[in-house]
């Protein structure tokens, strides 16, 4: 009994701690300032190897900032534009959260991919827009 009521605090304090970060990202991001939003990246240049990083977003800047060293010489192709949306396929849900939803986009050097999370998809849409992108 003990551990479930330790299991369930845990998971309310996780759930509380991730709606108060996705809140002040968006409040930030309303206010223009530049922001990070996590996510994953799989680059024209890396078939079928998803990198996990940060989309840094802002009024004038949308720039990619890895979290692994095997994204390390990565950055986000020139001239991105969104082309469309999708749900992860069954073989990409093994690789990344089945729950995210993929950004299709074109660049000059081909087919780029962006994994996001529903909570942070206006984001992502919206710093691909303003980048002249969409």
């Amino acid at each position: 009994m003990i551990e479930l009521v330790i299991g369930l605090t845990a998971g309310g304090l996780t759930a509380w701690l991730l709606r108060r970060k996705v809140r002040r990202r968006a409040v930030r991001a309303a206010q223009g300032d530049v922001i990070k939003v996590p996510c994953l990246l799989r680059h024209p240049s890396l078939e079928g190897r998803w990198l996990r990083g940060r989309l840094v977003a802002g009024p004038f800047t949308v720039a990619w900032e890895p979290r692994t060293r095997a994204g390390a010489a990565m950055s986000l192709p020139a001239g991105v534009r969104r082309v469309g949306l999708r749900s992860p396929s069954l073989r990409e849900a093994m690789k990344i959260n089945g729950g995210s939803t993929i950004v299709e986009c074109a660049s000059s050097e081909g087919a780029v991919l962006i994994a996001v999370m529903p909570n942070e998809l206006d984001h992502v849409l919206t710093a691909l827009s303003r980048n002249g992108a969409g």
